[in-house]
């Protein structure tokens, strides 16, 4: 018997971490993908066509922050579902070999020394559908009446909304008046596809209208053009008459989390309205059911 042999899983041995080796490594897996999102931003900032892909993403991945977004959008652009490795196996579905994980933050509750809570963020590798054996999900097409979008849109807007004859701006078919609180439609509007980009346009003015101090309409009007933009990309809508690609100069100078803070703003709003919509389209779905069962 010789003692002269290799063990066939020597080749994947990893040596235990010390503690503080462990704490090092996640320390710097942290790093690494915050280093990630600054170049993230750098990009899109810089590239109006990066930061139309980012906005993709966005629009897809609504329920992820932005800055997640924005990892997402570096690492898979054409994300639509993510999981860790155990999530999709419990939905029996298996990630494909070789399939390279997605970083992105998961919020984690810690006690501070005062006993107050806060929250950090650690690193999480997640794969989307595409990098498994599962089914992706249809892309949402104009299938869904924009008509039928619209009133739902109105009937959950926080804002009043008032029919009129004339319009501040008589190219428009939509217009929110901030002093009055309300949202002004065009009367005689046939077009649906341009009444959906209107109201997505201008409720997109009146939620960032209410997350800030003071309202400028022109200071507003790319980040409301972003909101319009991505609610139209959410549905299936035609959104190519927003200039997304306009973004505005002074964000080139900005530090990375100012940058954040905007893009943050913008998926908040539009993230708002578009659960305003789904819920109640899952109501009226809910209310169908019950009918037919009766």
């Amino acid at each position: 018997m010789t003692n002269d042999f290799n063990s066939r899983r020597s080749g994947n041995f990893k040596p235990k971490l010390s503690p503080e080796e462990y704490a090092k490594a996640k320390q710097e897996e942290k790093e690494a993908v915050y280093n990630l999102i600054d170049t993230a931003i750098s990009d899109i900032v810089n590239n109006p066509a990066e930061f139309q892909k980012y906005l993709d993403t966005q629009a897809r991945m609504d329920r992820y922050s932005a800055a997640n977004a924005l990892l997402i959008y570096k690492q898979c652009p054409e994300a639509t579902q993510l999981k860790d490795f155990n999530g999709w196996r419990d939905d029996n579905i298996r990630v494909k070999k070789g399939a390279k994980s997605i970083s992105i933050l998961e919020p984690v509750d810690y006690t501070k020394a005062d006993g107050s809570t806060g929250i950090s963020y650690n690193v999480k590798k997640a794969f989307d559908i595409s990098q498994t054996n599962g089914r992706r999900q249809p892309a949402p097409t104009v299938n869904r009446d924009p008509k039928n979008l619209v009133s739902v849109m109105l009937d959950t807007s926080p804002v009043n909304c008032e029919s009129s004859s004339e319009l501040p701006n008589p190219d428009a078919v939509v217009y929110y008046d901030n002093d009055k609180n309300t949202l002004f439609i065009k009367k005689g509007v046939g077009d649906s596809v341009a009444l959906f980009q209107g109201v997505a346009l201008e409720l997109g003015y009146a939620e960032l209208s209410g997350r800030s101090d003071s309202y400028s309409r022109k200071d507003m009007s790319f980040q409301a053009v972003c909101v319009g933009y991505m609610l139209c990309k959410k549905y299936g809508v035609e959104a190519k008459n927003f200039a997304v690609d306009r973004i505005p100069a002074e964000w080139k100078n900005k530090e990375p989390k100012e940058v954040r803070a905007e893009l943050s703003k913008i998926r908040t709003a539009m993230s708002d309205i578009h659960t305003r919509v789904s819920d109640e389209l899952y109501r009226h779905q809910q209310e169908r059911s019950k009918d037919r069962e009766r």
